[in-house]
């Protein structure tokens, strides 16, 4: 039996859908909540109901497709290098011209998401049963080597996309499997 989407998933695909459309031409950061709303053909009241602002819709659809990424990766090597080279793969496969157009125009918000998307997925990935709801309840080294795992894949991220995915995704997945070896090893 096919299972349909709920009105409110179906809203929330075309208020992503919309975004990244409105995004090949126009920069992210003037864009607006009712243009967004226009182009999915849906009141601002249904936006509302879904996000509470732009920057949570760019959130939501970075981390279902990194969560796309991670449901094919097996448990007990989580943060393996074979993990690093599927995201760097994925993301050179599967990040949007619009997405990577913005990048490339420095668009300094789309960074700021990248970074929270990929905090927040490394965090589930690491401690999955958590019960706090922050992105990172752990504290002490734990806390700064999730920060920093973070941290260095957004960079790595977002620097291959400005230079135009010139290294192969292997070799900037072994790369960043290297510069996070310590910070692994303290998670």
């Amino acid at each position: 039996m096919v299972t349909l989407p709920t009105r409110s998933q179906q809203s929330r695909e075309w208020i992503i859908l919309a975004l990244l459309q409105l995004m090949e031409s126009t920069p992210y950061s003037q864009l607006s909540i009712t243009e967004i709303a226009r182009k999915a053909g849906l009141a601002r009241q249904t936006f509302y109901r879904n996000y509470q602002d732009k920057d949570d819709i760019l959130f939501d659809y970075l981390c279902q497709l990194y969560a796309e990424l991670w449901l094919k990766v097996d448990e007990p090597n989580v943060l393996d290098e074979n993990m690093f080279i599927s995201l760097f793969r994925m993301w050179k496969e599967h990040a949007p011209v619009s997405l990577v157009t913005n990048i490339n125009n420095r668009d300094r918000k789309i960074r700021q998401i990248i970074f929270r998307s990929l905090e927040y997925v490394i965090s589930e990935l690491v401690q999955p049963d958590s019960e706090a709801k922050k992105p990172f309840p752990l504290e002490g080294l734990d806390y700064y080597a999730q920060r920093s795992l973070s941290s260095t894949l957004h960079v790595l991220l977002t620097e291959w996309t400005l230079r135009e995915f010139r290294e192969t995704p292997e070799e900037i997945g072994r790369l960043a499997f290297q510069l996070t070896s310590s910070m692994r090893a303290l998670l």
